[in-house]
């Protein structure tokens, strides 16, 4: 029986095992430390920073069942201990994952500790998403180990989701250190931890090379299947970092586009403050100095109108609602004396105001001069007693292109909405398809709310739209085809020189059996004796089987068959007759 020593394919199986029980060993010690971590509140061992995720009590309680799993594989001790625990791996991170999927709390996540963290977690307790399809992986392929079916695949299928565990969670440790959230992260999901990101990574090399280790053949140093889970796994790397840097660009856009917002909606909040204050400072005058003459009320609105450009009219009503003053009057001549409680959203406004003794802006009306608009009004209100009002009549075009020049939220399109009318537009084409691009702000203002809707123009989105995703894919997956296409020609290769080095082998140990003879070799005439290089005379066989290695057997032939027949008075045999007369020897 040849020992271990002799046997390269044992040798290689043999090193392998142990780094199997190595990887296990490693795998389930992490667990362990951060399962100890959990329990004496040590949470350096749980979360490597404070704004990192933690690594969840049910993910390192899955590395101490897959690390034990893979030291049972490579001790080759207790072979149902590895399906076995595999099984509970598979059970508990595919529960989880179906929580995810379905909304619902199964009572897993904190069936075995009260968990106390929640950074950059969903649901407290909870591992995230990503952690539990590796872990899914991971016990789905050490339960195959203890199945029989469909062995052939094993191997394969085993390497293929190693592989996709290496290439997820190297992204997930490359997303950390480039900021990338979208690498380690889904949504709004329970982040995963960096250190189970690497600990997932060596659980998926641990599981590669079971499966290496199971389909080891003489003469082949890796397995025949290596093409399809590199290039797999490559790929697989490929589309997490376009989709993960997809997602950094979408935000950047709306992060642009919830600061251009955030602008726009302070620029009319301050703009619209600074047109009540001075329309209040005019009602105190009235207050304080008793009631103006028309002449000089005239005079003073007219600064106001001229000072400024968005302001259309102003005007004063008295207390029984009628308008009274207009400046400019030119055009408004047919609103003197309109009752304004005929119109509802002027008559409440101006009742609020004089109820509330504070300014009031309506919501959007139709202007008696035709066109969409609003209205502020200001109480006068002189002992206690209302004098009326003063009514600031403001043109939402004119308005807003004034609060809202270029230079604000450029290039981004705006929208401002009350009661589902819109009422300004700026840049407004088509909305983008990606609702996040999309921004909704609330412009509170006394008496109305109006909505303010922004979103990135084409052009933005071009300036701000980067090719790096769409080069990461394309390159990603070229990279797994050409790395899978290399590694498969070079097996092959391998494969090949292996085979020609054997038949080289097989032909010089056959060529050196073989012995040729060369020259003259004396022959005696009439016994066919040979005389060898000492001077020996000996029999042709004799001499043959030592300078050659060959065998003879000995035999008659026709013409000496007969003459024996003959001799002893036998009657010559028909087929001796018959080679006799073919003449077949010399």
């Amino acid at each position: 029986m040849p020992s271990t020593r002799d046997n390269p394919p044992a040798i290689l199986a043999s090193r392998l095992n142990r780094v199997i029980a190595g990887i296990g060993g490693i795998s389930a010690g992490l667990g362990a430390m951060v399962l100890v971590g959990w329990h004496m509140h040590l949470l350096t061992l749980i979360q490597l920073r404070p704004t990192l995720a933690p690594m969840q009590y049910n993910s390192a309680l899955c590395f101490v069942l897959a690390g034990a799993a893979m030291v049972a594989w490579g001790w080759n001790r207790l072979p149902w201990a590895t399906p076995a625990l595999g099984g509970l791996v598979a059970s508990l991170s595919g529960l989880t994952l179906m929580e995810y999927l379905v909304h619902a709390n199964f009572g897993i996540d904190q069936l075995f500790f009260r968990a106390y963290l929640q950074t950059e977690t969903s649901n407290l307790g909870r591992m995230s998403p990503v952690t539990s399809l590796c872990f899914l992986l991971a016990g789905l392929s050490l339960l195959s180990l203890g199945l029989r079916a469909a062995a052939r695949w094993r191997p394969v299928a085993m390497g293929s989701a190693a592989s996709l565990i290496v290439s997820i969670t190297l992204v997930a440790v490359l997303g950390y250190t480039l900021g990338l959230p979208g690498t380690y992260g889904w949504g709004q999901l329970t982040r995963i931890a960096i250190h189970t990101a690497g600990g997932l990574c060596l659980v998926g090399m641990g599981l590669f090379t079971i499966a290496w280790s199971i389909v080891l053949r003489p003469g082949e140093s890796t397995p025949r299947w290596l093409p399809v889970p590199l290039a797999l796994g490559v790929l697989a790397g490929s589309l997490i970092l376009y989709f993960a840097l997809e997602n950094k660009q979408n935000q950047e856009i709306g992060q642009t586009v919830r600061a251009g917002a955030e602008s726009a909606k302070n620029q009319i909040a301050v703009r619209m403050d600074a047109r009540i204050r001075s329309l209040v400072r005019m009602a105190k005058r009235w207050e304080f100095t008793g009631a103006p003459s028309r002449a000089a009320w005239e005079m003073d609105a007219s600064n106001y109108v001229h000072d400024f450009v968005d302001l259309q009219t102003l005007e004063w009503i008295d207390a029984t609602h009628r308008v009274r003053w207009i400046v400019p009057l030119a055009g408004n001549e047919a609103k003197l004396n309109l009752d304004l409680t005929q119109e509802a959203r002027r008559k409440e406004a101006v009742e609020l105001a004089e109820r509330e003794h504070q300014p009031v802006i309506t919501r959007i009306v139709t202007l008696f001069r035709s066109g969409l608009g609003f209205i502020l009004y200001v109480p006068i209100v002189v002992n206690g007693k209302s004098d009326g009002s003063i009514a600031a009549v403001f043109n939402p075009q004119a308005c807003l292109q004034r609060y809202l020049p270029r230079s604000i939220a450029e290039g981004e399109a705006i929208q401002i909405i009350e009661s589902g009318q819109i009422f300004y537009e700026r840049d407004a084409g088509e909305m983008p398809r990606n609702a996040d691009w999309i921004v909704r702000e609330k412009v509170e203002l006394k008496g109305a709310t109006w909505d303010l809707r922004m979103w990135p123009t084409p052009a933005l989105v071009a300036r701000l739209d980067s090719p790096l995703p769409e080069v990461v894919l394309c390159v990603g997956a070229l990279g797994s085809l050409l790395l899978g296409a290399v590694c498969f020609f070079a097996q092959r290769s391998a494969r090949q020189a292996t085979e020609t080095a054997r038949a080289n082998a097989a032909l010089q140990e056959a060529l050196g059996k073989v012995r040729t003879l060369e020259g003259l070799l004396p022959i005696c005439a009439t016994c066919k004796r040979v005389r060898n290089e000492s001077g020996h005379w000996s029999q042709i066989d004799t001499y043959l089987y030592e300078h050659t290695n060959a065998s003879l057997s000995h035999g008659y032939c026709p013409e000496c068959a007969a003459k024996a027949f003959q001799e002893y008075g036998f009657a010559i045999p028909v087929e001796v007759q018959a080679a006799l007369d073919a003449g077949n020897f010399e």
